[in-house]
């Protein structure tokens, strides 16, 4: 390459770059900076012009970015993108000899209708799978499932560490946090819980519990996820994420690429009439709507470990101190013979206050750190522009789907219980470990 040259970067499993639309703003800097404290994308000076390069690197891949998106957010010709695997997945769905399986994220459903003139926090949740049985998926399943089996195991996982005093214990379901702790805070890799993201958690249960149910070889499963995330691509390919003998999620495309992928093909989504997420791997609780935004993790988590500490219903669901748009929220909750110290922060620059803080010998027994702005709802692969007052009328809207939900419980999903009955046995079993935890580096 000649060093005067623009660069072209798609090496990157989450990140496009594509210098000759860079216009040397400098918003990627200034979002990375305000949000995540990092300030990763860097000016690099290359003849006449300036270039923002992460870690002043090439490649992404040799950079320390946690693969936010919020940067790709922000950036106004297009220079920062998303990498596009629509092709990848209308390949699959042509593909006569494959099942293909879409499993879609809590925020999508409050976020997705917004490209099709409906305000945000509007609930699309049934014209959503419409719009995907249209496009040629075999079945729909839903990620908040996924996150009942992260929730139940991770209460778990907190209650032991609190018998043990191996806390702080961090939530897993981030993939940029993941990134951020290995990266910058390595000695902290132990305190995250290897509890397995919600997106793992389902796919790897499509490509053995369901593919048994169907009598399919999981080679001849493809499962797409569809998130707000452009770090749940990053994640997808990470090492130990192939727990069925094969990548566990096939391709990921964010909410862009889903609208992207429907107004190609015409579909309105506003126009279609209700369906249902498809059996038996489409019945979720509240405590899993809630994991798109801020806070959620934690409260789905509270709420299940009140029941396994007892061995009785927790009387209290809703934690409203949990809730909200603030950067960093603490309490105290007890919970039967423990008093739990609770922190929670959206934005990294938040999450280093929190590690200094346990750094300093500050007590804290569970965090949750979410990378984007108000939680997934927030996200980095959501439709563009997005402000605080649209993101808080997705979280809002999240709430409203617990609310009215019958199950508001992971522990009380009867999915879950039957999936544990029928393959997994009890929390922390060896099947368990196998399928539903992780290790990071």
């Amino acid at each position: 390459m000649i060093k005067e040259e623009p660069f072209f970067d798609n090496t990157d499993t989450a990140i496009i770059r594509d210098e000759k639309k860079c216009i040397s703003c400098g918003l990627c800097r200034k979002i990375c900076l305000e949000n995540n404290g990092l300030g990763i994308p860097c000016p690099v000076k290359v003849g006449a012009k300036t270039y923002f390069r992460p870690d002043e690197k090439l490649h992404f891949l040799d950079s320390k970015c946690t693969r936010c998106g919020q940067c790709v957010m922000v950036c106004p010709t297009g220079a920062l993108s998303e990498k596009d695997d629509i092709l990848n997945v209308e390949k699959l769905i042509k593909d006569k000899n494959k099942i293909v399986v879409a499993q879609i994220a809590p925020s999508l459903r409050v976020s997705l209708g917004e490209a099709f003139g409906q305000k945000p926090g509007e609930i699309m949740e049934g014209q959503m799978i419409s719009g995907l049985k249209k496009l040629g998926f075999d079945f729909v399943f839903d990620v908040n499932l996924g996150a009942d089996f992260t929730t139940y195991e991770e209460a778990h996982d907190l209650l032991n560490r609190i018998k043990s005093k191996k806390t702080p214990l961090f939530t897993s379901c981030c993939p940029a946090r993941v990134k951020f702790i290995e990266d910058f805070h390595p000695e902290l890799i132990p305190n995250i819980t290897t509890v397995r993201s919600p997106q793992q958690c389902l796919a790897v249960l499509i490509k053995t519990y369901f593919a048994k149910q169907i009598n399919k070889n999981p080679k001849d499963i493809a499962v797409v996820s569809i998130m707000p995330c452009v770090a749940k691509k990053f994640e997808s390919r990470r090492e130990n994420e192939d727990k069925s003998g094969y990548y566990d999620v096939d391709f990921v495309l964010t909410t862009r690429e889903f609208i992207k992928m429907l107004k190609n093909k015409k579909i309105d989504i506003s126009r279609l009439e209700k369906t249902l997420f498809d059996a038996p791997l489409g019945q979720a609780s509240g405590a899993g709507a809630i994991y798109g935004a801020t806070g959620g993790v934690m409260e789905s988590g509270i709420r299940t470990l009140a029941y396994i500490a007892s061995g009785q219903d927790n009387p209290r669901i809703d934690y409203e101190e949990f809730r909200g748009m603030e950067g960093i929220k603490k309490a105290n909750i007890k919970i039967g013979e423990y008093n739990l110290k609770i922190a929670i922060t959206a934005g990294l620059r938040n999450a280093r206050k929190l590690i200094m803080d346990v750094k300093k010998g500050i007590e804290y027994h569970y965090i949750e750190v979410m990378a984007c702005p108000g939680g997934c709802v927030g996200g980095g692969g959501q439709p563009k522009p997005q402000d605080e007052r649209t993101i808080n009328a997705r979280r809002k809207a999240l709430y409203e789907i617990d609310r009215n939900l019958p199950v508001r419980c992971a522990h009380e999903n009867p999915v879950l219980k039957k999936v544990y009955k029928e393959f997994l046995g009890s929390a922390g079993s060896e099947k368990v470990i196998k399928y539903l935890h992780t290790k990071y580096e």
